[in-house]
């Protein structure tokens, strides 16, 4: 497995949360950046209010007995909005995790219980034995042996497919399927993650995967991508992204069957392809792999429905028509006699308090955007293709470990991630025409496990 140094990133945002000083100089992704210049207009405003207080020489309002009642109200509202826009995050981490535990779970089951032939019966036996070895199981093999490497890597290929149709759903919904158009630079990425899902499957297999995406591709995204019928995964290195008059892409919103749907579909019927045969596993552990696509499509759907369904409109309308009236009325219950503190840097910290909360409950409400306090996506995924190879491995099906191959990726796609993005992984078959690299002294940190001898007994 290649290893590479992290590139700089603008992905999800780490932090050390018990250093304050971390925390504080931390400007890309806090509500200050987004509220900045909100908070400037009311600073502006309350200081023109108390020079104009000043000038006339005389106060604009004063504060009654129960003018508190605005201001305890509106927290209470505020509050509720960003409690339940914490619930709706962690409801969609959540999913994101029972999704991929389920993708996990596909590979794990197919390395467990496909017998395989002569070969696998000894691994299973033997391995870590008398020196037996991955090589020494490949002389044993058999035909069902080689069917279940077949049959393994067509269940891991589909697996890591899911996941990469799992990120191009979030691309697609966070803009296109809501607004129906989406910008180049979003645009260029979905066309990696849809020649990603081309290298993992065959042509006729990616036609029906991909017709299901439904958005506009110009005529030299054709020619460059899709003209010669295989994978080209080196055009993203190659080439820049295509020009589109507008800089704008047409995304059709009609509903329709969902990619992820059509996978599961080939997925369920791969499974079942191979129950009771003699290579394969009993049929009464068939229900175990319906479970688990069942329950990932259901974690699909509550993504889905989180990401295109925000709290209600009239309850957002409400907190911020009564933010805003409470903002604009506080030069009407101070008095001017109190001071440049209390009429300028009180109010100013007050709005900055309740605007923040305001963006908070923004920036939970959806956490499978673009933007980098969203959850990183893109590693999950990358922890997924090394677990899914390192299953194979540890199956000893060599053969079908080396049925997968590692690409570099592009570089306009490295800052999409903290971690160390720079491999994904492709079906070799797909790729055979592609010129694969083989350095792998491209720096990062290899860990040596050394076996230290232990002091003697008595000595110092």
């Amino acid at each position: 497995q290649p290893s590479a140094r992290a590139a700089p990133g603008t992905a999800m945002i780490t932090y050390d949360p018990n250093s304050w000083r971390d925390v504080l100089s931390r400007w890309s992704g806090s509500t200050i950046e987004a509220c900045w210049s909100k908070v400037a207009i009311i600073f502006v405003y309350v200081s023109a209010a108390y020079a104009l207080q000043i000038a006339l020489d005389c106060n604009f309002g004063y504060a009654f007995d129960h003018s508190y009642i605005v201001g305890r109200t509106l927290s209470f509202l505020l509050v509720f909005r960003a409690n339940s826009s914490y619930g709706r995050y962690w409801d969609g981490r959540k999913a994101c995790v029972e999704f991929f535990s389920g993708l996990r779970d596909l590979a794990t089951l197919s390395c467990a219980l496909f017998k395989g032939g002569h070969g696998q019966y000894v691994w299973n036996r033997r391995a870590g034995q008398d020196g037996f070895s991955v090589e020494r199981k490949s002389g044993l093999d058999d035909i069902d042996d080689l069917r279940a490497s077949e049959a393994r890597a067509d269940i891991v290929r589909w697996s890591l497919a899911m996941a990469v149709c799992f990120k191009i759903m979030l691309r697609m919904t966070g803009q296109g399927y809501y607004h129906g158009e989406m910008d180049e630079e979003l645009k260029w990425k979905l066309d990696f993650d849809r020649m990603r899902l081309r290298t993992l499957m065959s042509k006729v297999e990616f036609e029906e995967v991909d017709r299901a995406l439904r958005v506009e591709d110009t005529g030299e995204e054709r020619r460059l991508l899709w003209q010669t019928g295989r994978s080209e995964p080196q055009v993203f290195h190659n080439q820049s992204q295509p020009q589109q008059p507008g800089g704008v892409y047409k995304v059709s919103m009609e509903p329709s069957c969902p990619q992820m749907l059509i996978l599961l579909n080939f997925v369920a019927r791969e499974v079942r392809l191979h129950s009771n045969e003699p290579y394969g596993y009993k049929e009464r552990f068939l229900p175990e792999f319906i479970k688990i696509l069942k329950s990932m499509m259901v974690c699909y759907d509550r993504v889905s429905q989180g990401m295109t369904t925000p709290l209600p409109m009239p309850y957002v309308n409400l907190v911020r028509t009564l933010l805003l009236a409470y903002l604009f009325s506080m030069p009407f219950f101070i008095t001017y006699t109190d001071g440049f503190l209390a009429n300028v840097v009180m109010p100013t910290l007050t709005a900055a308090a309740l605007l923040g909360i305001d963006q908070i409950g923004t920036e939970l409400e959806n956490p499978f955007g673009e933007d980098v306090n969203d959850l990183d996506f893109q590693a999950m995924i990358m922890g997924l293709e090394k677990e899914m190879l390192r299953m194979l491995q540890l199956a000893g099906d060599s053969r079908a470990r080396d049925s997968f191959v590692w690409l570099p990726v592009p570089k306009f796609m490295q800052s999409e991630t903290t971690k160390s993005f720079l491999w994904y992984v492709a079906l070799q078959k797909e790729v055979s025409h592609v010129e694969v690299p083989r350095s792998r002294n491209l720096g990062g940190l290899r860990v040596r496990h050394v076996n230290l001898e232990l002091p003697k007994k008595g000595s110092q």
